[in-house]
């Protein structure tokens, strides 16, 4: 059975799951008659069985159009490093040189490219209510080599050119990863006075180069959220926020147990969800692999990255690796928390932990501990450098401890839906974290569920409409004077046997 009559291992040939030619008109068939009429069939039936089964085959192709809705993950080269993936829905647009030029832009994402020295601007309406927060991701290739020379820096400002915020980025370690710098508006911030006004408003983009920058153009992710404003006052920063840091902190006991492979996602939108637990993955030398978890209010996000001892080859010199690793942690609006470096690698193995400050509203207005301003989906970024292909040439194996510390609080009470915003954690992100799933599988996930639903409800419609049919078949036989249809021909009747080797008898 080959060709295209093959089908989930059915032969579609004669409809019967054997190869060869179909059977032709038994005995007892008159000439003209559909094939598989009998002896009192009426001849109409066999075309209406045909359009039973036309149907039937409709509604399974359907159901394997949608099940098969699923884009295939692309595939790449054993060894190469995973380039970042912007999100698919991520809408293209070309920044201006001239602020009267700008091009409009709204919550949401948006692509672009920017090339060495590049300045782009792009226009944005704001009302005098919520608080908004830019974060520009410039893409280095993979593997290429950056500096500390090589950075972006994106500007929020009114019209009159009053900067609200900025935020900067720049290389480390010589090796590309993505650089993501944010700036926000602040409704409640006293000395942002300029900027809590509605009206038009500019995002200033700059990738700065140095003498020994890439002299590449990037690809740029333009990440726009709207965060709503709340009911009521604006809660005061904490006295004491500021020593919450991991930095005046001891860590937690790091969680133990068995390992779990996860494989992060090239970028933000793609990224791995993770809950509690130990996770490993292999990551190519030079690509950077993505995990959120979501954190609620109230709680602190512990992230680990380790790396193995490596074996020792004769010959192969000192196994010290200056820049063998980075690992850093970003907030739902894409911020990074921290200014990272990357680590050094021994070859005896090494790790690198972060244990953020509970997350608050009121953050927002600190210096050390802004980053955590809301609840939603944190995200862990680990790179390995170009460097430690020569201890691990096959990849290099990374474990990642992760523990939400903390029980989830109420969160403040915005003027909108914040969730819908992304700021917020769901019942669904939860399951996602528990199942490790990315955004595009757990959407897959859904349809599935949905498309489940929804044949259980055409196959009992089906059902229906069949047995209505042999009612009606039945009535119309009756009214005839034909014999009325039953399970095996004319009713009371038996089958019909033929003795070996001759014909059946009557």
């Amino acid at each position: 059975m080959t060709g295209d009559n093959m089908r989930n291992g059915w032969d579609r040939s004669d409809g019967r799951g054997e190869s060869g030619p179909g059977p032709g008109p038994g005995p007892g068939t008159e000439p003209g008659h559909d094939l598989g009429h009998g002896p009192g069939t009426e001849p109409g039936h066999g075309r209406r069985r045909a359009a039973r089964a036309a149907a039937l085959t409709a509604l399974l192709c359907l159901t394997a159009g949608v099940l098969g809705g699923q884009a295939a993950p692309r595939a790449w080269a054993a060894g190469t490093p995973r380039p970042y993936e912007p999100a698919a829905d991520a809408q293209r647009i070309t920044g201006a040189a001239s602020s009267a030029d700008a091009p409009e832009v709204a919550s949401g994402l948006f692509t672009d490219r920017i090339r060495p020295g590049q300045e782009k601007y792009y226009a944005l309406d704001l009302d005098a209510k919520a608080d908004v927060h830019v974060t520009a991701t410039g893409i280095p290739e993979p593997g290429s080599r950056v500096t500390f020379q090589d950075g972006l820096k994106v500007t929020l400002q009114n019209t009159d050119g009053d900067s609200c915020s900025e935020g900067s980025a720049t290389g480390s370690g010589d090796t590309a990863f993505p650089l993501a710098a944010t700036a926000s508006r602040l409704m409640g911030d006293p000395a942002d006075e300029d900027c809590r006004t509605a009206g038009p408003y500019l995002v200033h983009v700059v990738r700065e180069e140095g003498d020994n920058s890439d002299p590449s153009s990037w690809p740029l992710e333009l990440s726009v959220m709207t965060e709503p404003g709340l009911k009521g006052g604006i809660p005061a920063p904490r006295p004491g926020a500021e020593e919450e840091t991991d930095a005046h902190n001891t860590r937690p006991a790091p969680p133990s147990g068995p390992a779990e492979t996860r494989t992060g996602g090239t970028g933000f939108a793609d990224a791995r969800a993770l809950g509690d637990g130990v996770w490993k993955d292999r990551v190519r030398a030079g690509e950077t692999r993505w995990f959120r978890v979501p954190v609620d209010w109230g709680q602190r996000l512990y992230a680990r990255t380790e790396l193995p001892n490596s074996a020792r080859r004769s010959g192969t010199g000192s196994r010290y690796v200056p820049h063998g690793f980075r690992m850093n942690v970003y907030n739902p609006a894409r911020t990074p928390l921290y200014d990272e470096d990357f680590q050094g690698y021994d070859g005896d193995g090494a790790e690198f932990d972060r244990y953020s400050n509970p997350v608050r509203y009121e953050n927002r207005f600190l210096d050390a501990a802004s980053g955590t301003r809301f609840a939603g989906w944190y995200y862990v970024a680990v790179t390995v450098g170009p460097d430690m292909a020569t201890q691990f040439p096959d990849g290099t194996p990374v474990t990642l401890r992760i523990d939400v510390r903390g029980r989830a609080q109420q969160g403040p009470e915005y003027d909108g839906d914040a969730a819908a915003a992304g700021f917020g954690v769901s019942g669904r992100d939860r399951e996602m974290a528990e199942k490790g799933l990315t955004e595009a599988q757990a959407e897959h996930s859904a349809t599935l569920r949905t498309v489940g639903w929804v044949g259980v409800g055409a196959g009992a419609a089906l059902l229906l409409v069949l047995a209505l049919w042999l009612l009606l078949a039945r009535r119309r036989a009756r009214t005839a004077g034909y014999p009325v249809p039953g399970p095996y021909g004319p009713a009371g009747s038996l089958p019909h046997h033929a003795p070996h080797g001759g014909p059946p008898r009557g």
